[in-house]
């Protein structure tokens, strides 16, 4: 799970988890107990959906027959289930630098790195300055 600031949310939580009864009943369980912490967030879950299912092919598994919440589940979606780790690692990652791209303040991530890159103009000038810095600061100390 990742907790993205937005424009569009408060905040957002995405949620990657397996297809599976459990995986799936996740996304709605955190948002319930962040309800009841009365939490300004929105749970999305972005992975694993059928549509990735069916565009990057990872193997079935049945779907566990003793969880309490298969009946629902195959109802649903049948009785096939899928792992999440069973993507690339390079597929996961894609799928989470959309989703919190979708997410960013894209002008306050501009003011922070124009920011960043000033802070790292200074500590390469007082790098270059060093021992002048240096007697500066210890002068200041008297």
């Amino acid at each position: 799970m990742f907790i993205c600031q937005s424009h569009k949310a408060s905040r957002t939580i995405i949620h990657l988890g397996d297809h599976d009864p459990s995986g799936i009943d996740m996304t709605r369980d955190i948002q319930e107990r962040l309800n009841l912490f009365e939490a300004d967030v929105n749970v999305k879950r972005v992975a694993l959906t059928k549509r990735q299912i069916t565009k990057y092919g990872p193997p079935p598994n049945p779907a566990k027959l003793t969880d309490s919440r298969v009946d629902k589940y195959i109802d649903k979606y049948g009785t096939s289930s899928w792992e999440l780790d069973a993507l690339e690692p390079q597929v996961i990652e894609d799928i989470i630098k959309q989703e919190v791209n979708k997410l960013v303040d894209k002008s306050l991530l501009k003011e922070v790195e124009m920011k960043e890159n000033n802070d790292k103009e200074i500590l390469l000038k007082i790098e270059n300055n060093y021992d002048q810095v240096k007697h500066f600061i210890e002068s200041e100390q008297l």
